[in-house]
């Protein structure tokens, strides 16, 4: 009579779990890692849409400031900078990013959001700054103020087209770039 060896049954099933296991986890990690990845695609995707949107609002205060210097007012409204991703995915998104590329997004989207509020809301702070004689020269004030804008626009592209390449400017200075 011959004997063959055979695993016990209550083996095959805890191999059956550990396997299930193991297979279940490998796929919620690889969905995991997969959504990082779109999402920081997303960025890269929205930074893109920012930079077309860039000239156009340059375009806006390079007029302006020409029609300031000569003391003729211009409103400077424009369409708001595409910033829906950025605000979406950020918190799901934060704890994936290095601490450089964190503080590159920050300062590329606080920079459009206050150049947004600042050409919104230009022609009430003018009115209100000639109403009330709160600045002795206005004209030369603003046209300041829209200049500063221009050259937050240029940082701002920088700041983006690094981004995209994949190198973020370390902004604060806390390190080597990653």
């Amino acid at each position: 009579m011959s004997e063959t060896s055979s695993i016990p049954p209550w083996w095959i099933g805890l191999f059956g779990v550990i396997l299930g296991f193991v297979l279940g986890e490998g796929a919620r990690y690889a969905r995991h890692r997969w959504e990082i990845e779109r999402n920081k695609r997303i960025i890269r995707t929205e930074l893109q849409s920012i930079l077309s949107q860039l000239p156009q609002k340059q375009n806006i205060l390079l007029q302006a400031i020409a029609h300031f210097s000569q003391q003729t007012f211009m409103p400077t409204l424009s369409v708001r900078s595409v910033t829906a991703g950025y605000n979406a995915i950020l918190g799901d998104l934060y704890p994936h990013l290095t601490l450089v590329e964190r503080n590159c997004l920050h300062v590329i989207y606080e920079r459009l959001r206050v150049a947004d509020e600042q050409m919104d809301g230009l022609e009430d702070n003018f009115v209100n700054a000639v109403r009330d004689k709160i600045i002795s020269d206005p004209w030369a004030v603003y046209t300041g103020r829209l200049k500063e804008l221009l050259e937050s626009f240029k940082v701002v592209d920088a700041l983006a087209r690094a981004y995209i390449a994949k190198k973020p400017i370390d902004v604060f200075a806390n390190g080597p770039s990653l």
